[in-house]
């Protein structure tokens, strides 16, 4: 099995913040990029509603991504409202203890591969 974790923020975009929100995941997006232990991050909406997708190399890397962009959390914070964050893989009692305060629920990988 692998180390890697991801997760999946759900949340719904406030009104008149579409446009606001598209310079900001930009922002987002291209601080992620440049982290070598990030392998996926998407951006995708259905209306109203926001997704994004993260998956990181390991648990350590996650947070070395939450540090990173902690700076823009904030500002996405005034523009979306979250409503669950789905967390899939072995996280480390420090990440758990790192998201103690946010909506996360986690989800034990037992099965699967990755090409």
């Amino acid at each position: 099995m692998t180390r890697q974790i991801y997760w999946i923020l759900k949340a719904s975009i406030n009104e008149g913040k579409s446009d606001q929100l598209q310079a900001l995941a930009k922002q987002f997006r291209e601080l992620t990029e440049a982290e070598s232990r990030a392998i996926g991050y998407e951006w995708s909406t259905n209306g109203n509603m926001l997704h994004i997708y993260e998956r990181y190399v390991d648990s350590d890397a996650a947070l070395e991504h939450t540090a990173n962009i902690g700076s823009l959390l904030p500002e996405l914070v005034e523009l979306v409202t979250p409503v669950e964050i789905e967390c899939y893989g072995p996280t480390t009692e420090g990440f758990r203890e790192a998201f103690k305060d946010v909506p996360m629920v986690y989800f034990d990988t037992f099965e699967g591969f990755h090409r």
